[in-house]
């Protein structure tokens, strides 16, 4: 049986100590690395900073204010990072190949009981909206906890899963979760085809390959987390279809340029009503949406799922935001105009080794 009061002692002693801080161009500086003598030295350092990470996320979860930390789901995802946190401090250092070996079944583990994390967080907003204990004027302070829970959390999940990654890589493309010549383009398609499977499940008549337009140059191949990539032209895409599903004649025009030898952009431009300028700072808030749904019909899913309704968990923008922030090493890279005429979004990459 566990003794929950030796844990939290535990926990408070991790949670004092430094993580490691995360770039995605560091990690691009060891594409060239031979694997198998990145996978020991890998073992090791996310041995001792995993539990660094766990544990600060349970002393975030024990601070989210105005009662969100008594909720249900929220109490759930804790208990997932009390179980990871012991089962992660209760094994040896891996120093030899059976110890990596029961290692990566530990991290395997602990990778997938998080993996609907998102979802869960979003149930427990929108139960505590219901029961009125979250009003306009709470709202900045909460997003700045959940931007530092997410923003965390998402580094956890790109260390586990890139050093799972690394025991699979056989092809040349990839270096752990890092597709060395990610296809915008394909990418881009990809998610058009899933928000259409999506409109199909839902009844939402629309033909999106007769109301989009891609302009986007032929052979633009990016280094890049595709998933990860992936997620952020889902989520904006899909934003610009609910804003015209209910329209005459919509249109989306997604247009890729080059702005210099560093950064390019993808443009996604529609010709909805537009967000009103009340709502232009809520649209970042993980619990806005303009089409929110029950809690009750919210089911777990796992990060990255297409099988989410088209609108309603208001959590696409904030954490896309995230990602692109990770995938560019820097801040703010995700910004948006509107009128009545329609709403243009424009996201910034770095171009990395972009070839064309």
């Amino acid at each position: 049986m566990t003794n929950f009061g030796k844990l939290y002692n535990k926990i408070f002693d991790y949670s004092l100590k430094k993580t490691t801080h995360i770039k995605f161009n560091d990690m691009l500086k060891y594409t060239s690395t031979n694997i198998k003598h990145t996978i020991p030295i890998t073992s090791k350092h996310i041995y001792n900073e995993i539990p660094i990470r766990l544990a600060n996320r349970v002393k975030d979860l024990n601070n989210l204010p105005f009662g969100l930390s008594k909720n249900h789901s929220i109490n759930k995802i804790r208990e997932w990072y009390l179980t990871s946190f012991e089962e992660i401090t209760s094994i040896n250092e891996p120093n030899n190949k059976d110890d990596i070996d029961k290692f990566k079944n530990v991290i395997q583990n602990i990778y997938n009981r998080h993996s609907t994390t998102l979802t869960l967080i979003t149930k427990g907003l929108i139960e505590l909206h219901l029961e009125n204990n979250i009003d306009d004027s709470k709202e900045p302070h909460i997003q700045l906890l959940l931007d530092r829970f997410h923003k965390n959390r998402t580094e956890i999940r790109i260390l586990l899963q890139h050093y799972l990654s690394l025991f699979e890589n056989k092809n040349e493309k990839y270096y752990g979760i890092i597709n060395l010549e990610t296809d915008i383009e394909s990418i881009i398609l990809n998610a058009v085809d899933n928000i259409q499977h999506i409109c199909d499940s839902n009844f939402i008549n629309l033909e999106l390959n007769e109301i989009i337009k891609l302009d986007i140059p032929e052979n633009i191949y990016i280094p890049t987390i595709e998933h990860y990539f992936y997620y952020i032209i889902f989520e904006l895409i899909k934003n610009s279809v609910e804003a015209v599903k209910n329209i005459y004649n919509p249109k989306i025009i997604i247009s890729l340029k080059s702005i210099d030898e560093e950064w390019f952009l993808i443009k996604i431009e529609d010709n909805g009503n537009g967000i009103s300028n009340e709502n232009m700072d809520k649209i970042w808030y993980y619990s806005y949406s303009s089409n929110p749904i029950n809690s009750k019909d919210i089911i777990e899913e796992i990060d990255f799922s297409n099988k989410s309704p088209l609108s309603g968990f208001g959590y696409g923008l904030s954490i896309s935001n995230i990602y692109v922030n990770f995938l560019n090493s820097l801040n703010n890279n995700i910004y948006l105009t509107s009128n009545n005429n329609g709403t243009k979004t424009y996201i910034y990459f770095r171009k990395y080794l972009l070839k064309n």
